[in-house]
């Protein structure tokens, strides 16, 4: 009797572990944002509408800067910064080899060349690095703050002034991953000469698509005003939001048909060599995503430190909380679009990854790849200077979710599963023959 009532114990367990699914970046959208949707589909207004001129003044609000314009992606927003303060064909743009393809995407895009800088400790870009390769005369300087940790972009523009070259260097403060947190007290997207902000998946606020450039800059902004915009096809616009409802805001139920059926949904390219200006129903989403954005940011960085509680009570020295620079700096505020940890020793990167493997994935969980450093990509063919720790750390690093669309049952399931997968390692390092502690390499 006992060992039929186990095996009914596994049984149920397999089902459970075959059809519990907790999808990767589902937007957060509610009531309002449904009903905003299908306000722009009943009236016509997808394209077009009313909704991105109150965007707009949303965002304006929020930073205090005068000068905000919408386009199609964080990535169009960047290749518009760049076209309008003129950087071009044979000018050079100093940007971090670990992040988002599209941000070198947007550089070539113009014409440009990247020249990959260093990252920090904390992910973000290495502002010491940043400085040797200014004898390199770039134009422009793109710093991205990964996973909502903001990076030293003050310290940036501190030593430009002190060398006297501020006004020769192009900056861009790339908030796309962490709009709503603040350095200093300021929001990261108001450094810089201009500031990026995304809507798009994994976000701190997300639509279907849509980017925000912000500058104070007159001069940018009356670029900015004359730049030629591409038109957005409206039949690929649908066809996108289609996809985003089944495919992301339903992603719970529609995950185990994804592998079989996004062939279907491939998103569209732009022929344009333009960037795209932002659709009326993403500004619709958008604005009732900023009502919210402080409630999301809350969330993130509660359960954030939760897991660093988790980690302080069972961790064995195998994984370390990845945190920004930034937290030496006063008026210091994470977004926490995603929580990061990273490998102490390289010897323990195999064994922590199976384990992580078959607590998260294993268990339902969808977890994509962190980047792949660009230098580093098949079909790179650029010459590149030692990146060390880019090289070091990108393969060293994991993510635990904390996105607000968990409900607590869920993130409470990520919690046992990160707890189990700590004290997994930890074990693993304990058996007999098994690497033990000693100098980091």
């Amino acid at each position: 009797m006992k060992n039929m009532i186990h095996s009914w114990r596994d049984r149920i367990a397999r089902l459970n572990q075959t059809f519990y699914r907790l999808p990767y970046c589902v937007p957060v959208w509610g009531w309002a944002e449904h009903r905003a949707l299908i306000r722009c589909l009943m009236t016509g207004q997808v394209i077009d509408g009313p909704d991105t001129h109150r965007m707009l003044q949303s965002i304006r609000r929020m930073t205090g800067v005068e000068h905000v314009f919408g386009f199609n992606c964080g990535k169009e927003a960047i290749l518009a910064a760049l076209k309008a303060a003129g950087i071009g064909r044979s000018d050079r743009v100093v940007m971090p080899s670990y992040c988002c393809e599209t941000v070198a995407s947007a550089v070539t895009g113009c014409g440009a060349e990247p020249i990959f800088c260093d990252i920090g400790d904390d992910l973000n870009p290495d502002v010491d690095h940043i400085l040797r390769l200014i004898d390199e005369n770039p134009r422009a300087v793109i710093f991205p703050h990964l996973f909502g940790n903001p990076g030293r972009i003050d310290l940036l523009e501190s030593k430009l002034e002190e060398r006297g070259i501020r006004r020769n260097i192009f900056v861009i403060d790339d908030a796309a991953q962490s709009f709503g947190a603040k350095l200093n007290g300021r929001l990261l997207g108001t450094y810089g000469d201009a500031g990026i902000v995304s809507l798009g998946a994994g976000k701190t606020m997300t639509a279907s698509g849509g980017g925000f450039l912000i500058t104070k800059s007159d001069a940018l902004a009356e670029g900015l005003a004359r730049l030629p915009l591409a038109e957005v096809d409206p039949r690929e616009k649908r066809r996108h939001l289609f996809y985003w409802l089944i495919f992301r805001r339903w992603r719970r139920l529609s995950l185990p048909v994804y592998p079989l059926l996004k062939f279907f949904f491939r998103k569209g390219i732009s022929r344009s060599e333009n960037p795209r200006p932002i659709c009326n129903v993403d500004a619709a989403i958008g604005i009732e995503q900023l009502r919210k954005l402080d409630d999301f940011i809350t969330i993130r960085n509660k359960r954030s430190r939760m897991l660093t509680d988790d980690l302080v009570s069972n961790g064995g020295g195998v994984v370390v909380a990845v945190r920004g620079d930034g937290a030496s700096a006063s008026g210091m505020l994470a977004s926490s679009t995603k929580y990061i940890l990273r490998a102490v020793h390289s010897q323990d990167v195999a064994r922590a990854r199976a384990h992580y493997n078959r607590c998260f994935r294993d268990s339902g969980v969808e977890i994509m790849p962190l980047y792949t450093p660009i230098h580093l990509k098949a079909g790179c063919t650029k010459p590149c200077a030692a990146l060390e720790k880019t090289e070091k750390y990108h393969d060293r690093t994991f993510q635990v979710p904390v996105e607000p669309s968990m409900s607590d049952r869920d993130f409470q399931f990520i919690r046992r599963r990160f707890e189990n997968w700590l004290r997994t390692c930890g074990k693993d390092l304990r058996e007999p023959g098994a690497f033990s502690a000693g100098k980091i390499a």
